[in-house]
């Protein structure tokens, strides 16, 4: 017996020590990981330049949305005359030598079918957009859906090329969640991949770096402050690298070492109102993994609205106070003044900041589930949609009905409507010229803000509700009434 203690206490040393890796096996492990990740990601990471130049041929028709840019036939436009050889370089974004022309950024393929993630200010007021892809390929692009608020924009490649790379879209952790740990925080090593254009050449692939995280911040906030900010770079968590190590641009992506995209850096993120050396990223948070998700379906991105008054602007680090609930908002009848919000979809909620950033990315018509102190269970609220005025822009969106669209609501309770007891349904957003519902509604009044109750007798307290009520009909008979008057008397509108 005691021989037997005595070889398993030689084990007990013996072993670890043969289970020691050799230091140059840990750093071919490491060079190999690296060398797969290099392989599996650089494909995926293009270069997208932008031209905001007037000169290209008007369509022959007007695009049906704004991102509906198209291409350019170089060879065609070089046809009109030999003034035009030269700007003919000039403008075909294809040429790698005309980039020096125009503006540049980085971008991620998150869609073997040709969809391409980038920054929404890279390609603002854009009038062509041509994405360089490794190995010599390349596509002119449309913008498929845009959302300033977010500053994203997905691109949709014209032709995309055969066997086209994309690059999986992460889960962002920056806390310790019952889904998992946090992977985003100081000491993290982490691989950007970023497209340098200096020097007017565009690099066959992305530059490739291996910076540390050096922290992860949320831009200041005035607590006294009445303003609700439009952008996420004043109320969302950010990335922070030295710039030394990740110079400051926007598009690159930032990968973990597995080769998950968590984040995407921005030159107009910056914390205190200057770079200071630092380079700001957006993490594919949950929340901020949703607003990609609509605009890949080339949706519009509808923020959630929750309808509270918070009791203090800041950041206490305890939760948000209630102070006030709006009527016949999402809250109403749910929450209450007094009431301390803790967590919003199991992620802490420790100010208003955070109350905003995972309200409106919870979006319009799904629920928010909240934790309030002093309550035993969570308080699930179907959200309403947020009123911002970022810029949008959406190749798809819900067909007309006889040349109607409509909204929530609750867009026109925030803004300059709240006094006024909205009824429920969907306010008029849209009527398309020539169309009958135009001619039909320009007999009821120029001026009225109409609010669709019902659709053949069906109430429609939500978009989705009306167009389902109203889709495929011959004739719809829409119940409606001025929500810019007190106690305006319903009407009948029937289509077409």
């Amino acid at each position: 017996m005691r021989v037997l203690s005595g070889l398993l206490a030689v084990l007990a040393v013996v072993v670890p020590a043969l289970a020691q890796p050799a230091p140059r096996d840990v750093l071919n492990a490491y060079e190999q990981q690296l060398k797969a990740l290099h392989a599996a990601a650089a494909p995926a990471v293009v270069c997208v330049v932008v031209s905001r130049s007037d000169k290209y041929p008007a369509p022959a028709a007007l695009p049906d949305y704004p991102g509906r840019l198209g291409t350019f036939d170089a060879d065609a436009f070089r046809k009109g005359g030999p003034d035009r050889v030269a700007l003919a370089r000039k403008l075909d974004l294809s040429d790698p030598a005309a980039v020096t022309d125009h503006d540049s950024g980085t971008g991620v393929v998150i869609d073997a079918a040709g969809l391409v993630l980038t920054n929404f200010h890279t390609v603002e007021g854009a009038t062509r957009i041509y994405v360089h892809i490794p190995g010599g390929k390349g596509s002119y692009a449309d913008v498929h859906a845009a959302d300033g608020r977010s500053d994203f924009a997905v691109l949709k490649l014209l032709t995309p090329p055969a066997g086209l790379k994309a690059l999986k879209i992460g889960d962002a952790r920056l806390f310790d969640l019952p889904s998992g740990e946090k992977n985003v925080s100081p000491g993290k090593l982490v691989a950007v991949f970023d497209y340098r254009t200096a020097g007017g050449a565009v690099p066959d692939r992305a530059g490739f770096a291996l910076p540390v995280v050096s922290d992860v911040k949320f831009p200041p906030w005035n607590q006294n402050s009445n303003d609700t900010p439009n952008s996420v770079y004043r109320y969302a968590p950010l990335v922070e690298f030295e710039s030394r190590a990740v110079p400051s641009s926007s598009g690159a992506a930032v990968l973990s070492l597995d080769g998950e995209l968590l984040a995407m850096t921005s030159a107009v993120a910056t914390v205190g109102g200057g770079d200071g050396g630092r380079t700001q990223a957006v993490p594919f948070d949950q929340c901020n993994r949703r607003v990609v998700d609509v605009l890949a379906r080339g949706e519009e991105v509808e923020y959630g609205f929750l309808g509270v008054v918070i009791e203090k602007f800041g950041r206490t680090n305890v939760g948000v106070g209630i102070s006030q609930v709006s009527p016949r908002s999402p809250a109403d009848g749910r929450l209450f003044p007094g009431d301390v919000i803790t967590h919003i979809n199991g992620q802490p909620t420790r100010n208003f900041p955070d109350l905003l950033y995972q309200i409106g990315s919870s979006l319009a018509g799904s629920k928010a589930r909240l934790t309030v102190r002093g309550k035993e269970r969570p308080v699930d609220v179907p959200l309403a949609k947020y009123s911002h005025t970022s810029p949008v822009i959406a190749a798809n969106r819900p067909a007309a009905v006889f040349g109607l669209r409509v909204d929530w609501t609750s867009v026109i309770t925030q803004g300059g409507l709240g006094s006024l007891v909205v009824p429920p349904g969907v306010v008029v957003r849209e009527l398309v010229p020539n169309s009958p519902a135009a001619a039909r509604f320009k007999t009821l009044g120029e001026n009225a803000r109409w609010v669709v109750t019902h659709v053949n007798g069906v109430v429609t307290p939500t978009p989705a509700a009306f167009y389902a009520a109203a889709r495929e009909q011959r004739e719809v008979r829409l119940t409606v009434i001025d929500a810019g008057q007190q106690n305006a008397r319903p009407r009948e509108v029937t289509l077409p």
